[in-house]
């Protein structure tokens, strides 16, 4: 049997449906991978209860475009403040010698920070 979740109570649930309706209260309830049913006072019983008061409830977002592998490189000093062809031109120079294993904890910190922002896909 799959995992059941309620999150109840959103103080707004972005249903994000065709009439972008917006539900004050909102339930959501999810089976699993799958979420079920969207509406208020939503009667169903769950493993786990979220009561989201206070909080707005969206949608997983979704990111159809990164660089997972620079990740580790978005910030440095030198190019900080560097015209795009600048910019590229040094850190090919950084990203062309990355290791297998640099690339694999670049792309865990950016996959880490996609979910810590809402992006689910």
């Amino acid at each position: 049997m799959n995992k059941t979740i309620l999150i109840k109570n959103a103080l707004v649930l972005a249903t994000m449906d065709g009439e972008g309706r917006e539900i004050k209260g909102g339930d959501v309830y999810i089976e699993g991978p799958e979420i079920k049913k969207i509406g208020k006072g939503l009667k169903v019983k769950a493993d786990t209860v979220i009561d989201a008061k206070n909080c707005v409830v969206l949608p997983g977002f979704i990111n159809t475009h990164h660089h997972l592998y620079q990740t580790l490189t978005r910030n440095l000093p030198a190019v900080q403040d560097a015209k795009l062809f600048d910019w590229l031109t040094y850190l090919y120079g950084i990203w062309r010698h990355l290791s297998p294993e640099a690339v694999y904890v670049s792309t865990q910190a950016g996959l880490g920070e996609l979910l810590l922002t809402g992006c689910t896909t």
